[in-house]
């Protein structure tokens, strides 16, 4: 899944590059509002933990919302925020792997970029990128299964985030889109149960949205 979305996003950026005679994209001063089906797809884990295997989160999909200005005609500032998205946290290796669902939390991981659109002849099709900086705010820890009742600590995390998207135009005010993400999130976990020790936990989520928007 995320190979063949990330694909078709990639294929439509470059097809949008070298199409003959460019029309702007958007217009400077428009705003663009986006909501729809976001999910949250980890690819890291934690580092082992002390000697008991390693855990990681699973995906999960939640609410997205996106909003962008156009600073001028190319160039947008865009904000990625959702309805907090739930992970279980399990076990992947040794001990820990036994143990199934370890934990749970949530999370909401505002994005702020910078995007380039394209222009193209197609004044329907709008293809983008962007990078900026992520914050991810996690809440509501608590641990599970053979770890119940133990205190796990999660912490916050700033880190940076890649994107490409494509909005379709449906008429001159509303649109469909996608957007893919990747964002580094970086965090330390604090467990009760092993000593209260902190251990070094890697996420770093493909994050996917489909919506749908609206022009001002």
């Amino acid at each position: 899944m995320k190979k063949s979305m990330t694909g078709l996003l990639a294929a439509a950026i470059t097809a949008g590059m070298f199409a003959a005679t460019p029309a702007a994209a958007y217009d400077q001063g428009n705003f663009i509002v986006r909501a729809g089906a976001a999910g949250v797809y980890p690819t890291g884990e934690s580092e082992d933990i002390s000697g008991l295997g390693k855990v990681e989160a699973d995906s999960a999909w939640s609410l997205g919302l996106s909003f962008t200005y156009m600073a001028t005609d190319n160039i947008g500032v865009s904000l990625l925020g959702a309805w907090p998205f739930e992970h279980d946290i399990e076990g992947t290796e040794g001990v820990l792997d036994d143990m199934g669902t370890v934990a749970e939390t949530k999370h909401l991981p505002p994005t702020l970029t910078a995007q380039y659109h394209f222009d193209l002849a197609n004044k329907k099709l709008h293809p983008f990128v962007g990078a900026g900086l992520n914050y991810t705010y996690f809440f509501d820890e608590d641990t599970k299964g053979d770890l119940s009742g133990t205190d796990i600590d999660i912490d916050n995390s700033w880190g940076w985030a890649l994107e490409a998207g494509l909005d379709y135009e449906l008429d001159n005010n509303w649109l469909i889109g996608a957007q893919v993400f990747y964002i580094n999130i970086e965090t330390e976990a604090e467990l009760e149960a092993v000593n209260n020790n902190t251990y070094d936990v890697d996420i770093n989520p493909w994050v996917f949205m489909v919506s749908a928007g609206r022009k001002f």
